[in-house]
């Protein structure tokens, strides 16, 4: 898990170049989105660090961790996806195809809905330990599918790693 913790730093900070690349400027909003994916993905770090361990901080750090993870993602993701269809609109010529931004709507709304049930089993009372992992596995199967939609994005852009690294 924190192999793929260091991915998303990573994917986070692809995603800011990416994003200012396309605009052709430093866009506000590129590093608004990477602030968000860093500091999700700094929650999962802590999330997973307690992982297997008891008593009340550890169970408060892992929730804590957990959650802030759960919400600040979705967020990043909806705002690239928002900065996408901005490129898509003011350059029809950029390679962003149309129907990987519908795939992750899709994804993201799913999310939402999944999100949806769950304050409602809470609300009601019907939540089963059960339930809880049902919707928590399904949630992080869609968090990560969002980021294989990028692949499709990205497969026709020639920025890389060594092109960031020699900016900063």
């Amino acid at each position: 898990m924190i192999a793929y913790c260091v991915l998303l730093i990573w994917f986070w900070i692809y995603s800011k170049h990416w994003l200012n690349l396309l605009h052709g400027h430093p866009a506000k909003t590129a590093h608004v989105i990477l602030w968000l994916g860093q500091t999700s993905t700094i929650f999962l770090i802590i999330y997973i660090n307690f992982l297997g361990t008891t008593g009340e901080v550890n169970l408060f750090m892992r929730r804590f961790g957990i959650i802030i993870y759960f919400t600040l993602t979705p967020l990043a993701q909806l705002l690239m996806l928002n900065q996408h269809y901005i490129i898509l609109n003011k350059n029809p010529e950029a390679s962003i195809n149309p129907k990987i931004l519908k795939y992750q709507l899709i994804v993201l709304l799913l999310m939402l809905i999944l999100g949806i049930i769950s304050i409602l089993l809470d609300a009601t009372q019907n939540k089963t330990d059960e339930i809880e992992n049902i919707v928590e596995w399904n949630y992080s199967l869609l968090l990560t599918l969002y980021f294989a939609g990028m692949i499709f994005i990205w497969k026709d852009y020639k920025l890389t790693f060594i092109n960031i690294t020699a900016e900063n």
